[in-house]
């Protein structure tokens, strides 16, 4: 009857006709015990016997037969409760299945612990316990250490069950288990390693605290069956987890790029138009021949370095929303680490004494000056902003350059407050940061990681609190290149251009007046009114037309001009802040006529409208 109630309700038909056939094999042995012991008249003796050995034959049989209905039926209940339950209900299957395999082998409480990914932390854990039982309260253990356990964790790593009778004879090494079964009065206790592609992730346990007691090998079975169960399903819910966090990171992801371009595209517009205005100022004043000349010369010089400091912010917002476009090429990585420590000379000099380490012969590296300098920059004022301020002589921030077989090896380490372990796992997550308010915005390292692996490369940090972060950067080189460096353009002679300018930015049009004077301008502010003067007027060697505008954009003044004027859409130099949607990037690809990004050099804007009006003339159009 006891065995009839631990089996579980509704059994199939298979499980029907086990049970069927169990009792016929005990009413088999029953018929044979039967003839044995009362013989017919003139029956031999070796016939007595061996219907003796048959019947206890059939009686292993059965006793086999029914192990396996047992396995069979707590399989089938296990798996019912485990896989097929949403990731976000497995604590109560698994309960639910340590209290079936617990009343089945008689156990009075029932655990499983999950192991962290290092494989010596808590990560999680679930409880059963008889009626009147008293729980261990493992809930709360969650990132607890397990290394004190390690005459356990040693056996269920080899594979082995860990099954001790009698608590009071562990060995003299099980010092922490002895503890615990002291404090919670555990008496016997079984162990069975869960173990992922030959990796412990957990163990399946019970115990009972009312005497010791041996664990059958046919329990110690049931537990390995089970415990397989428990792993899938662990490893189900693992995979789904990570699934949503992917997912969740992609939305996050772009949602970042979306607002990063947004917030590119907003303050390139002004940054244009304040840097063109200050390079105009600092071409017009004359050589300084007064201190106040000095004076106005330097002040000018400081404030375009700090537009010079916003266009680095803004590269790095656009970066985190476009893949870089720019033509890689054989970069001298130790000229660039020269500039970059240049460029942060200021606040480098009072926080740590720079110190290069460079090999004497660097070969170069296949990438960009503008991204590889971005990468060096980040790291350098990362590895200042490890470091109060204040002791400058008691710090250092060492660069290193090494060769290595088909690499080059970029380090920078800093002996500043280290990184701390449960931080590190983050630290290339976009605008996820440690300093406080106002001091970062948390995306130098995710953007350092985007551009290094774009370019074939690898980035890692390591680091202790207290004595400081090395970053190391492998890049592949470029050796065997020569590198020859672009020469000047020059241009036809300094002729003045026709040039109509479209942009609904008013201070735009009006630095345009400034910096293209020389050349007959005609600005317009909207796409609606570039199209109708051009019904009246197209002789221009040139036209800038802003992308994105209210109403018309760039995209559509360029249809029009193209399906209206065939060869004047060939005159257009698109203006970009850089909010590019996936339209306006596949537009940009296929029509492949010049953009102009915001906020632009003087002499870069001149060049240009010089080299399309000088096309314009060669063509004869």
């Amino acid at each position: 009857m006891a065995e009839q109630q631990r089996n579980s309700p509704g059994l199939s038909a298979e499980a029907t006709d086990s049970l069927t056939l169990l009792e016929r094999l005990q009413q088999s042995a029953e018929v044979l015990d039967q003839l044995s012991t009362t013989p017919a008249p003139g029956l031999p003796e070796g016939t007595l016997a061996t219907l003796r050995q048959e019947a206890s034959a059939l009686r292993a049989m059965r006793g086999e037969l029914g192990l396996l209905l047992k396995s069979w039926s707590l399989l089938t209940d296990t798996s019912q409760k485990l896989l097929n339950l949403p990731p976000d209900e497995l604590g109560s299957g698994v309960r639910a299945a340590l209290e079936v395999l617990g009343r089945q082998i008689d156990a009075q409480r029932g655990y499983v612990n999950l192991l962290s990914d290092d494989g010596e932390h808590l990560s999680d854990s679930y409880e059963w316990c008889a009626q009147g039982m008293r729980p261990h309260g493992l809930a709360s253990h969650s990132g607890r250490s397990v290394v004190g356990f390690r005459w356990s964790l040693d056996e269920l790593r080899a594979g082995r069950m860990v099954t001790v009778t009698d608590a009071a004879q562990l060995p003299l090494e099980a010092t922490e288990e002895r503890r615990i079964c002291t404090l919670l009065s555990i008496r016997s206790f079984i162990n069975a390693p869960l173990l992922l592609a030959g990796r412990l992730i957990g163990w399946m346990g019970f115990d009972t605290v009312d005497q010791p007691r041996e664990w059958k090998p046919e329990e110690r079975h049931l537990m390995r069956l089970t415990g397989h169960v428990l792993v899938n399903a662990v490893e189900r819910k693992r995979r789904d987890a990570q699934y949503l966090q992917d997912k969740e990171r992609e939305q996050r992801a772009q949602s970042l790029g979306i607002l990063a371009a947004g917030l590119a595209h907003e303050i390139n517009n002004p940054l244009a138009y304040t840097t063109g205005n200050l390079e105009y100022l600092r071409e017009r004043l004359p050589d300084p021949s007064e201190a106040s000349d000095a004076e106005c010369r330097q002040v000018l010089d400081e404030a375009l370095e700090g537009t010079l400091r916003i266009q680095r912010i803004v590269a790095d917002l656009k970066s985190l929303s476009a893949p870089n476009t720019e033509a890689r090429e054989p970069v001298d990585l130790k000229a660039v680490t020269e500039s970059t420590l240049r460029m942060a000379a200021n606040q480098l000099r009072h926080r740590a004494q720079v110190v290069r380490d460079y090999e004497t012969e660097v070969p170069r590296v296949h990438g960009t000056v503008t991204k590889l300098g971005q990468v060096l920059l980040n790291l350098v004022l990362n590895a200042a902003h490890a470091i109060p301020e204040g002791h400058a002589s008691e710090h250092r921030i060492t660069v290193a350059l090494r060769a290595e077989a088909d690499d080059v090896l970029l380090s920078v380490t800093d002996t500043g407050c280290g990184i701390a372990p449960d931080v590190m796992p983050r630290i290339f997550d976009p605008l996820f940061t440690t300093r406080r308010s106002g001091e970062g915005m948390g995306m130098g390292l995710a953007i350092c990681r985007d551009i290094i692996t774009a370019l074939g490369g690898r980035i890692g940090v390591s680091s202790t609190v207290g004595r400081g972060t090395t970053v190391e950067v492998i890049l592949p080189r470029a050796e065997n290149e020569i590198f020859v460096p672009p020469l000047p353009r020059v241009g036809p002679p300094s002729l003045g251009r026709r040039v109509l300018v479209v942009d609904d930015e008013p201070r735009v049009l009006d630095l345009m007046r400034r910096l293209l004077r020389g050349h007959e301008l005609v600005t317009l502010a909207n796409g609606r009114e570039a199209l109708a003067h051009l019904g009246q007027d197209r002789a221009f060697d040139v036209i800038l037309c802003d992308l994105m505008m209210p109403e018309l954009t760039g995209m559509d003044v360029y249809h029009s001009v193209r399906d209206t004027w065939p060869g004047l859409h060939d005159r257009i130099v698109f203006i970009s802040g850089g909010a590019f949607t996936p339209e306006t990037k596949r537009f940009l690809q296929e029509v492949r006529n010049p953009v102009l990004a915001k906020p632009f050099e003087a002499q870069h804007l001149r060049d240009m409208v010089m080299t399309v009006g000088s096309a314009r003339l060669e063509g004869g159009s």
